[in-house]
């Protein structure tokens, strides 16, 4: 069962994305607007917004460096800001923020899809309408950012883009139905798998938070929510990858987020404003454990984020009402 922990009305258009880190969530929407939100000690308070004057247009995707307070912002004006707190520390005791803009960087042609932190926090990656996924290598500063790879192998859109948690490998789903896997050779990162059988647009996937057992989830245009098992490499240092399964199939249309949780659950979400939990019974075999229909009333969802927040294990989704909403998995 799912239950509604709060509601929160963030933005005037469609969040496109969220992110947490350190008890800290940032939102992305169609308003131009980064709003970021502490969710520490239930208090769910607004502490900071910055400014909506630096992007042009809307703000498809938000990722935090890991370790650290830097905040990357991808937007549909084809660039991706970098936002920073000057001071460190952990407490929020005059409930403010004050985020920095930081940095503007410049190299798609066309919108910005999704920005990704690798798990080290090195590396920046991002995709875009132009077909194309790029590979920043950022300082320690956060303020410098060199473009050390162009990958153009999607022959559509590329819709997103997500790191492994503790591998080097990066995935990005793609407008051509596909699923790539790249992996980093002496600095020259080259494409090791392309995942096929979604039959239509890809619009998310997320790695399991296991490195003996590589597998990767991934939601699409088809309204299927699938998982992809690593067999291993073969002579040529590419890697076997198979559809091991198909979960239940519960929506009715376009599946635009899963997030794999560190619990071992599964949550999709999309057009259909469903939001469903997936528990895996046996290796291969799931089941759904919850839904709740209509989670942001009548319009679609759009992303969904599993939370660790002062122990517990939160979901938070976002919609075009311009909400975020907190749910709780609870036992029946």
């Amino acid at each position: 069962m799912l239950s509604l922990v709060k509601s929160l009305k963030l933005h005037k258009d469609r969040i496109w994305s969220i992110d947490e880190s350190n008890g800290l969530l940032a939102t992305g929407s169609s308003d131009r607007c980064i709003k970021i939100v502490n969710l520490k000690d239930n208090k769910f308070e607004l502490v900071d917004e910055l400014d909506d004057t630096v992007h042009k247009k809307a703000i498809r995707s938000v990722s935090w460096r890991p370790h650290s307070m830097l905040l990357a912002a991808g937007s549909f004006d084809s660039t991706i800001s970098i936002w920073n707190r000057e001071e460190s520390g952990d407490e929020l005791s005059s409930g403010v923020l004050e985020m920095e803009l930081l940095a503007i960087i410049e190299g798609h042609e066309n919108e910005v899809k999704s920005v990704a932190w690798s798990n080290d926090g090195l590396y920046l990656a991002s995709c875009s309408r132009d077909k194309s996924v790029w590979i920043w290598e950022a300082d320690e500063t956060g303020e410098e950012y060199e473009c050390i790879s162009v990958l153009q192998e999607h022959s559509q859109d590329v819709k997103h883009v997500i790191w492994h948690p503790s591998l080097q490998l990066l995935a990005s789903s793609s407008y051509d139905d596909t699923i790539r896997i790249w992996n980093d050779f002496d600095d020259d990162w080259e494409a090791v798998a392309v995942l096929t059988g979604h039959e239509g647009t890809v619009w998310s996937s997320d790695f399991e938070e296991v490195e003996s057992n590589l597998r990767l989830c991934s939601g699409s245009d088809d309204s299927t929510v699938r998982v992809w098992k690593y067999l291993g490499d073969d002579e040529d240092d590419q890697q076997k990858w198979i559809c091991q399964s198909i979960l239940p199939q519960i929506h009715t249309r376009a599946i635009y987020s899963v997030a794999w949780g560190t619990n071992g659950l599964i949550a999709s979400t999309g057009s259909d404003g469903l939001l469903a939990i997936y528990q895996e019974k046996e290796e291969g075999q799931w089941e759904i454990i919850a839904k709740r229909a209509l989670a942001h009333g009548v319009l679609e969802t759009n992303i969904v984020k599993w939370l660790q927040i002062d122990g517990n294990i939160l979901l938070a989704t976002g919609g075009d009402d311009g909400y975020v909403n907190i749910w709780k998995l609870k036992e029946t």
